[in-house]
C-alpha cells in the first residue's frame, strides 16, 4: 500500500490528438468473490486492484442486477473512532501509469455509484491522488445526508492546499439507487467540473477568488474508499461500476472547458465545535437551518455567519446553508 492511502479525509482543439484511456473497468471480466485477499495492500488481486483495511470479504465482485452485471461492492467497518478511525475505512486502489500526451490537458472520470442501504454515517468515494499522496479530484456519496459532493484540491486565501469536499446542490438520493456521476480536472488551468443527475458544477480561479486551484497535477492512483463518520454503528455497503478514466481535450472528450462557476464552496468550522460555528461562504448567506440526525429541526441563535451551538447536546448535526448559488448540506460535531 502506498503511504498516502491514509490521507483523508481551455485547451484548444488539437488536430490528430486522440483521447487516452487511463482506466476502464466494468468488473464483468472478473470472477465473483473477493476482489483481493491481502488486506494490507501489499499483493494485487483481480484486475490489478489492491485492498487495504478490514478483510478480503469486505471487497466483493458481486452481481447486483442484470443491467450492471458484475460490480464492486465495498463494506465499511461498523463503527467510528474520532482518535483513529483507520480500522473502519476500506480502500480498493489501483496505480495509474498512463501519461497524458501533448494536447490532452483534461482528466475525466465517469462511474456509477449504488447508494446501498444508506443507514449509517460515512461516505463512498472515488478519488485520484498524486505520487505524493495529495488528492487531485474525485466525487463522493454521503450515506447520512444522502447527497453527492465533488472533491478537489483548493487553497483558501492565506492558507494551505487541502482536498475539499464541495457540495453539489441539495438533491438527495434514495437508498439502493444507481447514480451516474463524473468529474474533470483541467491540468492547464486547474479548473474542475462535477456532473451529477441534476446538472454540472464548475469551479475556476477566476470566479471563486477566495480559493485558488492548482495546475499540472498528475494522478498516480485511483481509490475507491468507504469511510465512516461520527455516530456510525453499521457496516455501510455501496457498489461502484462502469468506471472510465481518460485523458483528452474538450473536443475528444465531448466536454467544454471549465470556464464558469455554478457556485462557490461553503464550509463550516471549527468542526468539531464547542460554542460558535462559523460559516465560510463567498456568496451572501440567505438562510441557515440546523437538524439533528433524526431530521428534527433545532432552534439556535444565528447571526450572519455565526451559529451559536453552545446549548446543543454533544453529537452530530446537519446544517443546511442557502445562498444565491443554492443550498449546501454539511455535517458537524458538537463537542
Amino acid at each position: 500500500m502506498k503511504k498516502f492511502l491514509l490521507v483523508a479525509c481551455g485547451a484548444a482543439f488539437s488536430i490528430g490528438v486522440s483521447a487516452q484511456t487511463v482506466l476502464n473497468e466494468n468488473f464483468n471480466a472478473l470472477t465473483l468473490g473477493n476482489l483481493a485477499t491481502d488486506a494490507t495492500g501489499s499483493l494485487p488481486g483481480q484486475g490489478g486492484f489492491y485492498i487495504y483495511g478490514g478483510v478480503g470479504s469486505d471487497y466483493q465482485v458481486a452481481a447486483l442486477d442484470a443491467a450492471h452485471g458484475n460490480s464492486l461492492k465495498i463494506k465499511s467497518g461498523a463503527g467510528y473512532d474520532d482518535l483513529d478511525n483507520s480500522s473502519n475505512v476500506r480502500f480498493a486502489f489501483k496505480s495509474i501509469t498512463t501519461t497524458a500526451t501533448a494536447g490532452n490537458n483534461i482528466l475525466k472520470g465517469t462511474l456509477d455509484i449504488y447508494t446501498g442501504p444508506a443507514t449509517g454515517a460515512g461516505k463512498i468515494q472515488c478519488a485520484m491522488y498524486d505520487a505524493a499522496g495529495a488528492g487531485i479530484v474525485g466525487i463522493n456519496y454521503d450515506y447520512s445526508t444522502k447527497t453527492i459532493s465533488g472533491m478537489g484540491r483548493l487553497t483558501p486565501a492565506g492558507s494551505t492546499a487541502r482536498f475539499y469536499s464541495i457540495g453539489l446542490g441539495s438533491a438527495t438520493y434514495a437508498a439502493n439507487t444507481w447514480v451516474s456521476v463524473s468529474f474533470t480536472y483541467n491540468k492547464t488551468t486547474g479548473a474542475y467540473s462535477w456532473t451529477y443527475p441534476e446538472g454540472t458544477f464548475n469551479f475556476t480561479n477566476a470566479t471563486n477568488p477566495g480559493y485558488s486551484v492548482s495546475t499540472g497535477l498528475v494522478p498516480a492512483e485511483l481509490d475507491f474508499v468507504s469511510s465512516t463518520d461520527e455516530g456510525n454503528t453499521v457496516a455501510n455497503e455501496a457498489f461502484v461500476d462502469n468506471v472510465n478514466v481518460m485523458y483528452g481535450n474538450s473536443a475528444t472528450l465531448g466536454t467544454a472547458d471549465v470556464s464558469v462557476s455554478a457556485k462557490a464552496p461553503v464550509s463550516v468550522y471549527p468542526n468539531p465545535v464547542s460554542d460558535v460555528l462559523t460559516i465560510k461562504a463567498e456568496a451572501k448567506i440567505n438562510k441557515v437551518e440546523i437538524f439533528d440526525m433524526s431530521g428534527r429541526k433545532i432552534n439556535v441563535d444565528i447571526n450572519n455567519d455565526k451559529v451559536n451551538v453552545g446549548g446543543l447536546n454533544a453529537g452530530s448535526y446537519i446544517i443546511n446553508i442557502e445562498t444565491k448559488d443554492g443550498k449546501t448540506t454539511e455535517k458537524f460535531i458538537k463537542k
